[in-house]
């Protein structure tokens, strides 16, 4: 009896923490009453309190159980990707940008984009305490790159050394601003586009300024598959844009202005 109400009490907590994450992604968390989520999940007040005490506690348990389901669901995808060599730092750093473009592919008919974002946006000038959780998950993001980059910088040694943090936090800044635009755009190929486009940076920004690859042969360098990779030269002209493609920044054709 007692196994029956523990596995009802942990099915009624994930109804909660489901209907949560829905309305704080869509709404955001200041728009989204208590009676709302209760309604959503179907309880009683009494109930949610059992479960959780506030509003407030039941934010940080959403944002708790988003990143580590985001981290279960990438590992998962990254088992069905090729695993680099050991002494390809940058080759590891490409395959997670593939496997975090999957993952948003998958999660692309949901409503409301990415809860982290949302609430960054919301939370983050009123409410101190989740101003500091919020950028746990940016942290903890930018850790995911940091160890790859800072491997592939003690096997190029570029000159002048690059600040493997700022790029770790320049990587989660584009995803972040990928998922935005290619939303606000309505534009599927937005976020593939920047990633490809990052690859590239990070490249450059390990083998030092100026194109030099003295110290790194070019032939071992992690490369973009040739039937999605976009040049910079590409990415910048127009003209060179190829058939169907448009230059990374261009708007969409319907947003084009008259």
């Amino acid at each position: 009896m007692k196994a029956v109400q523990q596995t009802r009490a942990l099915a009624t907590r994930e109804r909660i923490l489901d209907q949560a994450a829905r309305l704080f992604a869509l709404k955001g968390y200041h728009d989204t009453k208590l009676g709302e989520i209760l309604r959503a999940a179907r309880i009683t007040t009494g109930a949610f309190f059992h479960h959780f005490g506030s509003k407030e506690k039941l934010g940080f348990a959403v944002l708790d159980r988003h990143m580590q389901r985001r981290r279960q669901e990438l590992e998962a995808i990254e088992r069905r990707l090729a695993v680099p060599l050991p002494d390809e730092p940058l080759a590891w750093v490409s395959r997670r940008l593939d496997a975090i473009l999957a993952m948003v592919r998958r999660r692309a008919h949901r409503r409301g984009g990415c809860i982290i974002g949302n609430l960054s946006t919301s939370l983050s000038d009123t409410h101190e305490g989740f101003r500091r959780r919020l950028a746990q998950c940016f942290h903890e993001m930018a850790l995911e790159f940091k160890p790859h980059l800072d491997a592939a910088v003690l096997r190029y040694r570029p000159r002048p050394r690059p600040d493997t943090w700022a790029l770790a936090r320049h990587v989660v800044a584009v995803i972040e601003g990928g998922i935005m635009l290619a939303r606000t755009q309505r534009d599927p190929m937005m976020l593939a586009d920047q990633l490809e486009y990052l690859k590239e940076c990070l490249a450059r920004s390990v083998l030092g300024n100026n194109g030099k690859r003295s110290r790194a042969p070019a032939a071992r360098l992690p490369r973009v598959s040739p039937s999605r990779r976009t040049s910079v030269s590409k990415q910048v002209s127009c003209k060179q844009a190829g058939p169907g493609r448009r230059p990374v920044g261009a708007l969409p054709p319907e947003s084009k202005e008259p």
